[in-house]
C-alpha cells in the first residue's frame, strides 16, 4: 500500500552550513547548543541524503512530504535575514523534490512570519515558481498568537491560493512551568509543552473566528493535532465556547473536526486511535516526524496505525489517499 508521509523533516546541507554561521553571530550559545545537539545533530539522515536512503529503503512504495526542521525562521535573524534564509531553504527543498520525486512528493514553504509582507511575497513565489504545495506556520510568532490581525493576510493568501498550512509546534526552555521557576524543568517545555502549543494555537483559531471566516482554509497539525482530540470534551463545553457561543454561528468543536491532523505520536497507538476516531478517517494524515522522532519512529507509527484495525479502504485513506486529495498530488 503507497504510503505519503506527510510531515517529514529536514536541513539541506547548503541551508544548514549557512544557518549555523548566522545563529553564531545572533543566538545566544545555550540556545545554539540545543539546536546543534538536539536537533542538528540528532540523526544524519536530517542532513544528509544517503542516510536518508538507508532509512526509507525497507519501506517500499514510501515517498515524503519535506517540512524544513526548527529553528523559526523568526530566531535565524531580522526580516531581512529571514526571508533571505526562507528563499535559501525553499530553493533547497524544491530542488530536492525535483531531483527525487521517487522519494520526496512536495515539500511546505518556510516563510519569515516577522515580516508578513515579505512572507506574502515568499509564499506567492515559492508556490507559483517552486511548486509548494503550502507553507509551514509555527504555534506563535515570536510570543504573538496566530489569530492576531498581523497574520490574517497570510491566512486568506493560503485560502485563496487553495494550499496548506502545516502548523508546528514551537516553545522552549524559557518557558517555566511554575512561576516559581526561571526555566522548564525535565524537558516538560518539550514533552507537554509542545502539544500544548499545537492545541493553543488550533484553540485561538477558531475561537477568534478564523475558520469561521476562512471556511476553506485547510491546516495539518503535528502531532495529532497535540491536546484538541484528548480533551474534546472541554474545548467544547469550557470557558471557551461560553465566550464564543453567542458570536459563532456553529458549536466549537465543528470546527476543530475541520483541521486535519498527522498522526507522528512516537509509538502510541492508543493517541493515533483518538486523533482518527475524533478528527475522522478523511481528516488524518500519516506523518512520522522523521527523523526527529525515534529512530524507528516511521516502523512505530505504522504499528501504531495498523493496531487500529481499519479495513483497508480507511487504511488507504489514511497512509495516502488524504494527503492526494488535499494536497493535490498526482
Amino acid at each position: 500500500m503507497r504510503k505519503v508521509d506527510a510531515f517529514a523533516h529536514i536541513l539541506p546541507r547548503p541551508y544548514l552550513d549557512r544557518l549555523e554561521r548566522q545563529l553564531e553571530s545572533s543566538m545566544p550559545a545555550a540556545r545554539l547548543n540545543y539546536y546543534r545537539e538536539g536537533v542538528f545533530q540528532f540523526d544524519p539522515a536530517l542532513t544528509n541524503l544517503d542516510a536518508r536512503w538507508r532509512a526509507l529503503e525497507p519501506f517500499g512504495d514510501y515517498v515524503q512530504i519535506l517540512v524544513l526542521a526548527v529553528p523559526p525562521l523568526e530566531e535565524v535573524g531580522p526580516p531581512r535575514v529571514a526571508a533571505e534564509f526562507a528563499r535559501l531553504a525553499n530553493d533547497e527543498m524544491a530542488n530536492l523534490v525535483a531531483r527525487h520525486p521517487d522519494r520526496f512528493a512536495g515539500f511546505a514553504a518556510a516563510l519569515p512570519f516577522n515580516d508578513i509582507e515579505a512572507a506574502l511575497r515568499e509564499l506567492d513565489r515559492a508556490t507559483s515558481d517552486l511548486g509548494a504545495l503550502g507553507a509551514q506556520v509555527y504555534s506563535n510568532i515570536q510570543g504573538l498568537p496566530l489569530d492576531d490581525p498581523l497574520f490574517e493576510p497570510l491566512l486568506a493568501r493560503v485560502e485563496l491560493l487553495e494550499r496548506a498550512l502545516w502548523l508546528h509546534p514551537t516553545r522552549s526552555a524559557t518557558f517555566a512551568d511554575y512561576p516559581s521557576e526561571e526555566t522548564s524543568d525535565y524537558g516538560l517545555w518539550w514533552s507537554l509543552g509542545w502539544p500544548y502549543e499545537t492545541a493553543a494555537a488550533l484553540s485561538r483559531l477558531v475561537y477568534s473566528g478564523h475558520m469561521e471566516r476562512h471556511p476553506n482554509l485547510k491546516v495539518i497539525a503535528h502531532h495529532g493535532a497535540g491536546m484538541v482530540p484528548h480533551f474534546s470534551g472541554r474545548l467544547g463545553m469550557g470557558p471557551g465556547y461560553r465566550q464564543v457561543k453567542d458570536s459563532l454561528p456553529r458549536p466549537p468543536i465543528d470546527y476543530f473536526k475541520r483541521f486535519y491532523a498527522d498522526t507522528a505520536l512516537f509509538g502510541a497507538p492508543h493517541a493515533v486511535r483518538c486523533v482518527i476516531d475524533f478528527f475522522g478517517r478523511d481528516h488524518v494524515l500519516f506523518g512520522t516526524d522523521m527523523p526527529l522522532g525515534p529512530a524507528d519512529s516511521i516502523a512505530r507509527t505504522l504499528d501504531d496505525i495498523d493496531a487500529c484495525g481499519l479495513d483497508d479502504m480507511d487504511c488507504a485513506l489514511v497512509y495516502a489517499g488524504n494527503a492526494a486529495r488535499l494536497l493535490k498530488l498526482s
